[in-house]
């Protein structure tokens, strides 16, 4: 029996490390495709002139957006310097390959394994003058419900908050996936919609912070509703 389960063991370490090995080429292949859709999409980035003043003067900030809208930030905001978090897993380490190689740093980790760790890390990057860009409904859901971690860093520095969205005509739409992911379609037209700076105020107890979170989720979704307007998405 002992024996037994010392193969097994031995197999499934030997089958991580092939499935690992083939990291660097699916995350390369992962960059080429979505370079390459890019340069077929228009895409313009919208915001009112202060927001965009701050992203460009470098001024520290968190970036804050939904899961299925992040895949034209990928491409879109490549160069402000921005870190964002990956999972701990095959698919963060294919994600970690794909957005290194846009410029950005990767820090790894989420809210249920090393929560408190990944968000010291953020913490320290923006105090350097970065940007923290958080997908505030990952890893895994549920969908369009923020989670409190960004709350907490934001009050920590004391920087504002940016919502973020994307729409693009004609997308695919996946209602059926828990984020209702948006896949842009080659020579579609894209929007990046910044909206306006957002401060989580003063705070600590618990029912605070879910509130906090209520309101931030409310106004991605408002955000969210005007880029699809804006780039003329009508199918929900």
């Amino acid at each position: 029996m002992g024996s037994a389960r010392k193969r097994r063991k031995v197999f499934r370490e030997w089958r991580k490390k092939v499935a690992y090995s083939v990291v660097p080429g699916i995350s390369a292949f992962g960059r080429m495709l979505i370079r390459s859709l890019f340069k077929t999409m228009r895409v313009r980035l919208q915001g009112e002139e202060p927001v965009i003043r701050m992203l460009e003067s470098g001024e520290p900030f968190l970036m804050a957006f939904f899961h299925g809208r992040q895949l034209l930030l990928v491409p879109g905001m490549e160069g402000y310097r921005a870190a964002i978090m990956a999972s701990i897993s095959f698919l963060g380490e294919v994600q970690t390959g794909i957005l290194e190689g846009f410029g950005y740093k990767v820090i790894r980790g989420s809210s249920s394994r090393g929560g408190a760790r990944v968000l010291g890390e953020m913490i320290r990057y923006l105090r350097k003058g970065g940007i923290g860009a958080l997908a505030v409904d990952g890893p895994r859901g549920p969908g369009q419900i923020v989670k409190p971690g960004i709350i907490f860093t934001a009050r920590k520095l004391g920087v504002p908050i940016i919502p973020v969205s994307t729409s693009a005509r004609p997308a695919l739409l996946f209602k059926s996936a828990w984020d209702r992911y948006l896949l842009p379609l080659p020579f579609s037209r894209g929007l990046i919609l910044l909206g306006s700076p957002w401060h989580p105020g003063e705070g600590s107890d618990s029912l605070d912070v879910e509130v906090q979170c209520d309101n931030l989720g409310r106004i991605l979704m408002e955000l969210e509703a005007r880029a699809d307007a804006l780039i003329g998405r009508t199918a929900k």
